[in-house]
């Protein structure tokens, strides 16, 4: 079931963001699959008797799921839900807890694991009630994000049940597969809102250049330009450039192209100039790894910057991984503060005669 509904993730393409302290509200359907020992027991017995309303009961019957999760960080939650299902007139009722591992919840399409503890109350056609001594599950499954809050979620969950009624082998294995909906609420501010925040490391404020306006384009244009070119006048060294890549690669997304567009031009009227385009990320991952994105980021930019018509000879490119942070890799905003392009510029070879 969940190769089959592989293609519908394809068709969610708008990048999202979710932070720490999300909470999220899934709900769907699927279907309940009985393994055979449990559904002999449920069968047998007198008509009036058994719980089923039929001695030979499918194994498959339809299901819908409800839980309410929290994420504690973007990998990791815990979540609280119910699974119902019913078939030849019996009546499952599953409450369930559960630990999940994604691999990262920011991600476009992340994978993620749960496992946890459930108990099953069963009620068949004839009043008759039974429940496992203890039961726990194992599950797989893939969020797709289709907005910045709602998420396509399909999962399949395996459980061992223990039943004392049952005779013989006293172990159940049921099987459930949903797909559904979960919507995202709470959690931190996504990255790209604007702010000025302090540096740590040269205790200087900066300017984030997050996103550019469709109206006033001119002004905005003369801003960035002069913005620029302070960097020449007043002794500031650098600017951070809140550019935006796909996940773990060095492809720049779309929304970032007027920001580097801006830029390219302010350069370009800012002339005699030299400038280093350095990349920079969070503590995710291992430092070799990181290194080499930083730089493939940094180079992304400048051959970018140079595609709008900057001089090549103007510009260099290096990266620094997760070796210079400016925020703490402790929460999710400080890392996505430390995920960042800067643009630096090389202070002109000294003049004059040398001093002997």
């Amino acid at each position: 079931m969940l190769l089959a509904c592989l293609p519908t993730l394809a068709l969610a393409q708008q990048p999202a963001e979710r932070g720490d302290g999300t909470w999220e509200l899934s709900a769907g359907g699927g279907i309940k699959i009985m393994n055979s020992a449990l559904r002999d027991f449920l069968a047998s017995g007198s008509a009036s008797n058994r719980f089923t309303t039929s001695a030979t009961p499918g194994r498959l019957m339809p299901s819908v799921a409800i839980r309410l999760g929290h994420n504690f960080s973007r990998h990791f939650g815990f979540s609280l839900g119910a699974e119902g299902a019913t078939g030849s007139g019996v009546k499952y009722l599953s409450p369930f807890a559960a630990i999940t591992y994604t691999a990262n919840l920011n991600a476009k399409t992340s994978p993620f694991i749960t496992a946890g503890t459930q108990f099953t109350r069963i009620t068949g056609n004839n009043g008759r009630i039974t429940h496992p001594t203890w039961g726990a599950h194992l599950g797989i499954g893939l969020r797709s994000m289709v907005s910045q809050k709602l998420a396509l979620r399909l999962e399949g969950r395996m459980a061992t049940e223990h039943y004392e009624d049952l005779p013989g082998e006293k172990a159940a294995y049921p099987l459930f597969a949903t797909i559904g909906l979960s919507y995202f609420v709470g959690g931190r501010r996504p990255v790209g809102a604007a702010t000025t925040a302090p540096c740590t490391v040269c205790e200087r404020g900066r300017t984030r250049v997050d996103t550019i306006v469709r109206t006033r384009v001119d002004t905005i244009i003369r801003t960035r330009v002069d913005t620029v070119s302070r960097l020449v006048h007043d002794g500031s060294d650098q600017l951070i450039l809140r550019v935006q890549f796909r996940t773990g690669r060095a492809d720049l997304l779309p929304q970032s192209l007027p920001v580097l567009d801006t830029i390219a031009r302010a350069i370009i009227a800012t002339p005699n100039s030299s400038w280093e385009v350095v990349g920079h990320t969070d503590s995710t991952g291992s430092a070799k790894l990181n290194t080499r994105l930083a730089v493939a980021r940094a180079q992304t930019v400048m051959e970018y910057l140079i595609s709008r018509g900057v001089a090549r000879s103007t510009l260099t490119a290096s990266g620094f991984g997760r070796e210079r942070p400016v925020f703490s890799n402790t929460s999710a905003y400080g890392r996505a503060q430390n995920r960042r392009v800067q643009l630096r510029r090389i202070p002109p070879p000294p003049t004059g005669e040398p001093v002997e």
